[in-house]
C-alpha cells in the first residue's frame, strides 16, 4: 500500500503508543514507502555487510557471524546463535514475494529471541513480518530501547501492520510491515516470535515527519478514500 493509502493507520499507531517519555515522540510506520525519500541504509539479507551473497538453498540456513553487519551499523545477536534462512515454507515465500523481498530471510525456525543492535545514530526503522497466525495468534513482539538501555516502546504484530494475507489447512500467513520513528535515539531492538520471519530491515537517523506532514498525508488518504 501507499503512504497516503495507510496514512490514517498511522495517525492511528501514532495515537496507540504515545504513552509516556520518549514513546510520545513516536510514529507507526506500516509501509516501506516511508524510506526511499530519506537517508537510510538497507539489509536485505541476501549478501553480507561486505557483499558476499548468501545463497541458501529451499529451507536451508545459514550461521550468521556476530560481526556480519557491523560496517554498517547495525548486529543482529542470540543466544542460541543468529542465522540467515531461505524459509521452506511456500506461503512464506509467497508473502515474501508480495513485499518485495528475495529469498532470504532472518531468524530461522531454531531462534525465537534475538537482539537487533544499533552502533550508529537511528530513530525510524522497519522491516518486513510474515507471521503464522496459526501458531502464533498474538503475533511476534518488539522490545524498543534507548542507546542507555532504556525501555521507550512495545510493539506487536497485529491486523494494524497487515498488508495481506495467504492460507492453507496448516498456515495463516500475514504479512506487512512494522516500523516506527522515535524523538530519540534507538539503541536497540529485542525481537521475540513463534513462527514467523522477518525481512528488509531499513533504518534511518531521521526521525517521524512534523504533526504538519503527518495531518497532509490524512487529507490525501481521505481525499482517496471519497474517489
Amino acid at each position: 500500500m501507499s503512504i497516503s493509502l495507510k496514512a490514517a493507520q498511522i495517525l492511528v499507531g501514532s495515537a496507540l503508543v504515545a504513552s509516556a517519555g520518549a514513546a510520545a515522540n513516536a510514529t507507526i510506520i506500516t509501509d516501506a514507502a516511508f524510506f526511499p525519500p530519506i537517508p537510510h541504509t538497507l539489509i536485505s539479507f541476501e549478501s553480507d555487510g561486505a557483499g558476499n551473497a548468501i545463497s541458501l538453498l529451499n529451507a536451508a540456513t545459514q550461521a550468521m557471524p556476530a560481526n556480519a553487519y557491523d560496517n554498517l551499523g547495525v548486529s543482529f545477536t542470540a543466544s542460541s546463535g543468529m542465522r540467515w534462512t531461505n524459509d521452506g515454507n511456500s506461503l512464506f515465500d509467497a508473502a515474501q514475494l508480495s513485499g518485495g523481498s528475495p529469498a532470504n530471510s532472518i531468524p530461522s525456525t531454531f531462534v525465537n529471541n534475538f537482539t537487533i543492535t544499533f552502533s550508529v545514530p537511528v530513530r525510524a526503522f522497519g522491516m518486513l513480518v510474515v507471521n503464522n497466525r496459526l501458531r502464533d495468534p498474538i503475533g511476534p513482539t518488539f522490545f524498543i530501547r534507548d542507546t542507555q538501555g532504556n525501555m521507550i516502546d512495545t510493539l506487536t504484530f497485529d491486523s494494524i501492520f497487515y498488508d495481506g494475507q495467504f492460507g492453507n489447512a496448516n498456515t495463516v500467513a500475514d504479512f506487512g510491515f512494522l516500523g516506527a520513528t522515535y524523538g530519540v535515539d534507538i539503541g536497540s531492538i529485542e525481537i521475540t516470535k513463534t513462527h514467523a520471519i522477518f525481512d528488509d530491515l531499513r533504518f534511518s537517523a531521521i526521525p517521524a515527519p512534523g504533526p504538519i506532514a503527518l495531518t497532509g498525508l490524512a487529507i490525501l488518504a481521505a481525499a482517496r478514500r471519497r474517489r
